[in-house]
């Protein structure tokens, strides 16, 4: 799976039973976050969505190569959906298409060959909205075919284009409704029933000890932790007895008769809903239509809970953002409570100047804020590199220093969190980071997004301690 089971069941285990600490063993106030106080009306929301078990909450984040990928983003996305519920997987786009790199729970087949244009590229006649790439296509009758996996099961879908009146028509399925199964997604209690005991690796620990201290086989730790060898390190979190499986999404047959699909076309996007859960969906172009330019999917459930929303453009910097209004005009299509911003390495690497990204950096804000005045805003420090893999990057100290004097949007301080511009030469990111010393390795964006989970839900439980009844 996209996120080491360990790891998973480690923040799942966590958060249900609310033994989130800081390090030092004192429960956080708050104060990961610059700007703490903005991020109340948001926890109230997530506090009537916990005990009401009723309505949405919506996270978009948006960023670069950091957040396309979906590594730092989908640990977050797992660890607030294990808490507040599963609303369905939010905002997706066929990059496997468009010949990059996405996320892995969703896959994207076509009868067309479709041309794309990154937000990164100059200015041309190809409209660009709110997934930061251009995709289009001059086929008539063009199709789409998305397959997500189970526990992402959806019967909502809006279909996004960058004319006003959509160039799509869309369909959960191309077989007769009375066929279809209904799917089950995961919920918070189905992963509740799952009784796991978890470990973590001590120094001069082996797989053989802990196998024995915890009555079991190495070949079954292997099993529930996915390890390829015996090999293990200090500080690896294992699953070391699971007595129940979290129930995964398994057909079941529904007797219920289901609704009639009905489609709504809407400004930028058309939408369809239906009673019965699918993975699958079909997306044509109309006939009549000479060319049809794709922005994004939205794909999410009828269940309580959140939908943590990504959009993330390789090489993309604030000011490739900036330069299409049409993202800005869509963005409320995802009715934003929380829009997180993470850019800055590509900027520093193009040796922008502090004030030059602190204008651009406002610029995105104040244009986020006009369409979505209710949503809190949250921007992330980048996270420590290297030029030339040997010099510390201390461009991003600098865009950090400034954020912290802002009270316009909370900060969350990544690029401390990992240790500061000098950790990479300090071997404290040892493992974490890609040989460029400017992404991550799989483990060190999940590790990443552990740390915000962490930070965040620490904050949600001390606002929740302090809430007055």
């Amino acid at each position: 799976m996209i996120l080491k089971r360990a790891i998973l069941l480690f923040i799942i285990s966590a958060f249900f039973h609310g033994l989130v600490f800081a390090e030092n063993g004192i429960e956080s106030s708050g104060n990961d976050f610059h700007n703490y106080q903005q991020l109340k009306p948001l926890f109230e929301k997530l506090y009537k969505l916990e005990h009401n078990k009723s309505g949405k909450v919506n996270i978009v984040h948006i960023g670069d190569s950091h957040i396309q990928a979906d590594l730092f983003t989908n640990t977050i996305r797992q660890a607030l959906q294990s808490r507040f519920g599963n609303g369905g997987y939010g905002f997706c786009f066929p990059y496997s298409l468009a010949k990059t790199n996405g996320t892995g729970y969703t896959k994207f087949s076509s009868n067309a060959v479709w041309n794309n244009r990154r937000n990164i590229f100059p200015i041309t006649d190809v409209s660009i909205g709110l997934s930061g790439i251009g995709f289009y296509t001059n086929k008539a009758n063009a199709s789409l075919q998305l397959e997500v996996n189970p526990l992402y099961a959806f019967n909502k879908i809006k279909v996004l284009s960058t004319s006003r009146e959509t160039n799509f028509e869309v369909s959960f399925t191309d077989e007769p409704q009375e066929k279809r199964e209904h799917i089950h997604p995961v919920t918070k209690e189905d992963l509740s029933e799952s009784e796991v005991k978890i470990h973590t690796v001590k120094t001069g620990e082996t797989l053989y000890r802990i196998a024995l201290n915890n009555h079991t086989t190495i070949e079954q730790l292997k099993a529930w932790n996915d390890l390829k060898s015996s090999t293990i390190k200090k500080g690896m979190v294992l699953v070391v007895s699971e007595k129940a499986k979290p129930t995964r999404s398994v057909p079941k047959t529904d007797n219920r008769k289901p609704e009639t699909i009905t489609s709504q076309a809407g400004k930028y996007y058309i939408e369809a809903k239906d009673s019965i859960l699918s993975n699958t969906a079909y997306i044509t172009s109309k006939s009549k239509v000479t060319e049809s330019n794709l922005s994004g999917i939205v794909i999410e459930n009828d269940k309580p809970g959140i939908i943590y929303h990504t959009i993330g453009v390789n090489g993309a910097k604030l000011s490739d953002y900036n330069k299409y209004p049409l993202f800005f005009k869509q963005l409320p299509i995802l009715h934003p409570d929380l829009v997180i911003i993470s850019l800055g390495t590509n900027e520093s690497f193009g040796k922008w100047s502090t004030p030059y990204y602190m204008d651009q950096l406002n610029q995105l804000v104040q244009s986020i804020r006009y369409e979505n005045p209710s949503a809190i805003i949250l921007v992330t420090t980048p996270p420590p590199s290297l030029f030339r893999r040997s010099t510390p990057n201390d461009f991003i100290e600098g865009y950090r220093d400034a954020m912290m004097q802002s009270n316009d949007y909370v900060v969350w301080d990544l690029l401390s969190k990992l240790g500061g511009i000098e950790a990479p030469l300090n071997n404290d990111l040892s493992g974490n980071m890609a040989r460029d010393r400017v992404h991550y390795t799989k483990d060190g964006y999940e590790e990443q997004g552990i740390l915000f989970a962490t930070d965040f839900l620490k904050a949600y439980d001390q606002y929740i301690k302090n809430r007055v009844k």
